[in-house]
């Protein structure tokens, strides 16, 4: 059995005698993967197969948190029934900003939460941004 770096393995699975998992992929839970798996693919299954190509899931779950942002936006303004602020809206900053600007206390704060501060940094420098600023977004809404 080989497994290549950044693999993310499902609680559960089954990786069976001489099978290779190459770089940069999601197994999901509970898996029984029985042949080899490619790079930078995503796969789940008893048997396992690939699911989607890992740049299509990153596409798919940045979409999901547009609208896991919006759903919360409506939440709150039917709740406050105020605009929600940068604190409210702290899990979807990377929305908001790129590299380039500063980032306000609570947003920093939330990089720093992994432990790999410089590395999260480094990643969020590449980061271009979905929206003008926060405003933008609140008037998509």
């Amino acid at each position: 059995m080989v497994i290549g770096d950044n693999v993310f393995i499902g609680m559960k699975s089954t990786i069976l005698k001489g099978v290779h998992i190459g770089n940069n992929v999601i197994i999901g839970a509970n898996s029984l993967v029985n042949k080899d798996i490619p790079d930078n693919c995503v796969a789940a299954g008893n048997p396992c197969k690939i699911i989607m190509e890992l740049e299509e899931y990153h596409e798919k779950r940045k979409a999901a948190q547009v609208a896991e942002a919006k759903e919360l936006v409506e939440l709150y303004r039917e709740r406050y029934g105020k605009e929600p602020d940068e604190k409210a809206l702290h899990e979807f900053f990377w929305l908001f900003t790129d590299g380039n600007n500063e980032l306000p206390e609570c947003w920093e704060s939330m990089m720093k939460l992994g432990g790999n501060y410089e590395y999260t940094k480094e990643q969020f420098r590449k980061n271009h941004k979905k929206f003008k600023d926060m405003e933008d977004f609140l008037k998509k809404i």
